[in-house]
């Protein structure tokens, strides 16, 4: 409980002072990339602080194509800070009420973020849109298929957003295994436990010449890459 209040705490201070730093930088420059290369290392400062070891696997994220979405298993709150810490500059769908929260909600927004209110369904249609046109200046997409945290670290069906969005605009696919964070944080816990996050980079999927009549098939193929790496007991029919 102390050391998430330390990080807590600590996460206030600096992303306050960072945001009041870099905003007017990127205003001045016109460029988003060094407040976002400063939030990527504060977060991986911040993880580290909190006893999170992370360690990247797989295809070398380098070499992959972009954009594309990267497409991940979801188990913990500590899956978004640890995915955007170490992935390429990405843009990620997050709730609405955390673009209301002064200073940070302007900043994702400067970094290209998407607002969505779940329970709107013209609000989901509005993020795939403008997840598409994210893609078509460029920027890569992070989506958490499964739509929610699964409560048991079983992976739960894909729901079919971000497979429209790679067909409509002809991107590959990254599937991404995320292993160990539930350990760190589970679904329905508040506090941080020491730990290590392993994430697994999948070499791309792509959608070249794929239309609405595949997206199925791209689901299964997507989903059967992401589970293939899971242990045995986090993976269940569906």
């Amino acid at each position: 409980m102390l050391r998430t209040s330390v990080v807590l705490l600590y996460t206030a201070v600096v992303a306050l002072a960072g945001f009041l730093v870099m905003i007017p930088v990127t205003w001045i420059l016109g460029d988003v990339r060094p407040m976002y290369a400063v939030a990527q290392a504060v977060v991986r400062s911040l993880l580290k602080l909190a006893g999170v070891e992370v360690e990247v696997g797989g295809a070398d994220l380098r070499l992959l194509p972009r954009p594309c979405i990267y497409v991940a298993n979801h188990v913990s709150n500590v899956d978004p800070p640890v995915l955007f810490g170490y992935l390429p500059r990405v843009a990620i769908m997050a709730k609405a009420a955390v673009f209301r929260i002064p200073v940070l909600g302007y900043a994702l927004k400067l970094g290209g973020f998407i607002p969505v209110e779940r329970e709107r369904r013209d609000s989901r249609r509005q993020a795939l849109e403008a997840g598409m046109d994210r893609l078509r200046q460029g920027l890569s997409l992070l989506v958490f298929p499964e739509g929610t945290r699964s409560p048991d670290g079983a992976l739960l069906p894909f729901r079919p957003g971000p497979f429209t969005m790679a067909i409509e605009t002809q991107v590959p696919i990254v599937p991404i295994t995320i292993v160990g964070t539930r350990e760190v944080m589970p679904k329905g816990r508040s506090t941080i436990r020491p730990g290590r996050a392993k994430i697994i980079i999948h070499q791309p999927v792509p959608t070249t010449g794929l239309d609405a009549s595949g997206r199925s098939e791209l689901i299964e193929r997507v989903r059967s890459i992401i589970a293939a790496a899971l242990p045995a007991d986090a993976v269940r029919a569906h």
